[in-house]
């Protein structure tokens, strides 16, 4: 008999320690803040160089390194001028279409290949939540102008291509 009164006791202890402290993902109350005794690793001490370390707090300790393959070509200025050109040229031909209500990923496809684009250098899908398609068109040297065309808005980007993947991140799920 007492030996369950003691793992009873026990495990109401363990439980609340683990879940009734204040920013244990109550939603409500804000993270602890750090004990003045405890010490953050830095690269000197870690034994890494900066690049190895991802965010404080909760993050990965290789978030940087497993996120890496997303990593997009950063534009030069001539390159950033040259997508920006294409995005103009882009932008009025898919409005018309998010103006008729036509999410047809076949129609968005000719809107840009009515542009003179080489055909190898434009994607278009449906997006997953239609009505609506996802577009990209790529540029040299490693530029894409991407976006989507849905039924409350028209977005038009333009960005590096990432070595991984091209133009338009992969679904992953």
């Amino acid at each position: 008999m007492a030996r369950r009164r003691w793992l009873a006791v026990a495990v109401a202890g363990l439980v609340a320690l683990g879940c009734a402290r204040p920013g244990a993902g109550d939603g409500d109350a804000a993270p602890l803040p750090p004990s003045p005794s405890a010490s953050v690793p830095t690269a000197s001490t870690a034994g890494g160089d900066a690049g190895d370390q991802g965010p404080a707090g909760d993050g990965a300790p290789h978030n940087a390194e497993n996120n890496g393959w997303k990593q997009r070509h950063e534009l030069s200025p001539d390159e950033q001028a040259t997508g920006d050109a294409l995005a103009a040229r882009i932008r009025p031909n898919l409005a018309a279409l998010r103006k008729a209500g036509d999410f047809d990923p076949a129609s968005a496809r000719k809107a840009l290949l009515d542009l003179g684009l080489r055909p190898d250098d434009v994607g278009v899908s449906e997006m997953r939540q239609p009505p609506g398609v996802v577009f990209e068109v790529r540029f040299p040297e490693a530029g894409c102008v991407i976006g989507d065309v849905r039924p409350e808005r028209l977005l038009v980007e333009v960005t590096g291509a990432a070595a991984e993947f091209g133009c338009l991140e992969p679904v992953t799920h």
